[in-house]
């Protein structure tokens, strides 16, 4: 199998822009701060586990998906681009997505296991993630050996994930809020080049079409 390595890399910066680790990390370190270190960690681990299994089945299905419902491939695309730029955009200004949280958000912390929702799902494996992935995975139709490297990309990006989340403490503590705020705008102009990047194939592939 031949790697692309460009292609992998590109898919692992957009991941991890739009998984948006620094965004989640104070509401993960809120939530577990008064945890053990192991009850932190199950919550790690099963948080991870979440994200992993959610883009996986969405790389896998979510083409299918789509095509039961009668949505052709350049309108997600041109869909899909639009909720990044949203995205993007909110964290141009270092605020918080309303895509990437629910106005009940706040009822699941008293809740025991928080790393499912809202960590897992929706403030990590969002509609964002979810579109990036499933606009990769269409890139790759008939093509065994780009499914795979996507794969393995979404393993590398929760293997980065979990390294960031065990460091988040000292992390955070290190960028304070105005180096958080300059990182989540970095991450947003990237994140706005990717949906721009998504929006005129989509446009490209109506045109050609």
């Amino acid at each position: 199998m031949t790697i692309d390595y460009i292609q992998l890399s590109k898919q692992l910066v957009s991941l991890i822009v739009v998984l948006a680790p620094i965004d989640v990390m104070p509401l993960y370190l809120s939530l577990t701060r008064d945890m053990t270190i192991q009850q932190r960690n199950r919550i790690l681990r099963r948080m991870i586990i979440t994200v992993i299994v959610t883009l996986l089945f969405f790389q896998y299905s979510g083409l299918y998906l789509f095509s039961v419902i009668g949505i052709s491939l350049p309108s997600f695309q041109v869909a899909g681009g639009l909720i990044l730029a949203s995205m993007a955009w909110s964290m141009l200004h270092a605020t918080h997505s309303r895509i990437q949280t629910t106005p009940e958000g706040q009822e699941y912390v008293d809740r025991e296991d928080i790393s499912i929702v809202p960590l897992g799902i929706p403030m990590l494996a969002g509609p964002g993630t979810i579109t990036t992935v499933i606009l990769y995975a269409q890139q790759q139709q008939g093509n065994l050996s780009g499914h795979i490297q996507l794969s393995a990309t979404i393993l590398v990006t929760a293997l980065v994930l979990y390294i960031l989340f065990r460091l988040a403490g000292p992390l955070f503590d290190k960028l304070g809020p105005t180096g958080a705020r300059v990182a989540t705008r970095i991450m947003g102009m990237l994140l706005l080049a990717l949906a721009a990047e998504f929006v005129l194939k989509g446009i490209s592939a109506t045109f050609a079409g």
